[in-house]
């Protein structure tokens, strides 16, 4: 898994690496366009201020997303991964354009639209997620070898779903502290609608660190699941040999602990030897 996982971060930092430099030999082309949207023309009307700050924090709810997805997706599924990487990198690759340009560069014309490959990689990475889902279905949907329900330990997984948001609202408190008072000494000074801007800041401040703690808190309780799954397996298994129940210790696809398989026959060798 954590080849595939390597694997994955080395296609999206491609992805984006090769668009860049790409759209660097691109400026210097007859064909050259400026797209003010972000993909296909999108929310070209919006100002470039809160279309800036809009696809930042919507390209840091991708990055956790994409992080999560990497680690939850069965290792079996590796074409799942690498499209994703490609779905992002493609994604990250005109971001990275609003966040310096204000536009994204285009370059390539085709059918009187002009693209560039950060679109040919996010296409890409559709088609092979796509394909995936209805073509290999069996790969994600709940495989035999996985449990259906995550809520294996509730009380242990809910610790760990708290724990996951507390750390993020500590990172946002801290981040919104800083970029607080670096906006009132520097920004705040020159302009004039001041109250009404702070009530906006502190309105989508709040609503932002609402929506990654929430996010943090249910990938706390699945990502726990990987680790509480065996652990109460164990503990199961444990009570079924005092009990004089005779049985193997297998666990499921993706779970960690895996050694605890290897503790469990050697367990049961030597209660079978001293009965």
């Amino acid at each position: 898994m954590n080849k595939r996982f390597l694997i994955s971060g080395l296609i999206l930092v491609l992805a984006i690496v090769i668009d860049q430099l790409t759209k660097q030999w691109g400026m210097t082309l007859s064909t050259l366009h400026f797209n003010q949207g972000f993909i296909m023309g999108l929310y070209a009307n919006l100002p470039d201020n809160i279309r800036i700050v809009a696809l930042g924090c919507f390209a840091g709810l991708v990055f956790f997303v994409y992080v999560f997805l990497m680690y939850i997706i069965p290792s079996r599924a590796s074409i799942l991964k690498y499209g994703l990487s490609l779905l992002v990198g493609g994604m990250f690759g005109n971001v990275i354009d609003k966040i310096i340009y204000g536009k994204t560069i285009d370059f390539i014309p085709l059918n009187g639209s002009v693209f560039n490959l950060a679109d040919v990689f996010l296409w890409m990475g559709v088609g092979l997620v796509l394909y995936v889902i209805f073509g290999k279905d069996k790969l994600i949907w709940h495989p035999d070898s996985m449990r259906g329900n995550y809520l294996i330990w509730p009380k242990e997984q809910y610790k760990v779903g708290l724990n996951f948001a507390l750390v993020v609202f500590s990172c946002s408190l801290i981040l919104g502290i800083f970029s607080f008072s670096f906006f009132n000494t520097t920004v705040s000074p020159f302009i004039t609608n001041k109250q009404h801007l702070m009530l906006t800041y502190f309105m989508t401040y709040s609503l932002i660190t609402l929506l990654f703690c929430s996010m943090a808190f249910l990938a706390g309780i699945v990502i726990s699941h990987k680790s509480a799954g065996p652990l109460y397996a164990f503990e199961l298994y444990v009570d079924d040999l005092i009990e004089g129940k005779d049985r193997k210790l297998t666990f499921r696809d993706g779970d960690n602990y895996r050694d605890l398989e290897q503790v469990a026959d050697r367990l049961r060798e030597y209660i079978n030897k001293h009965k």
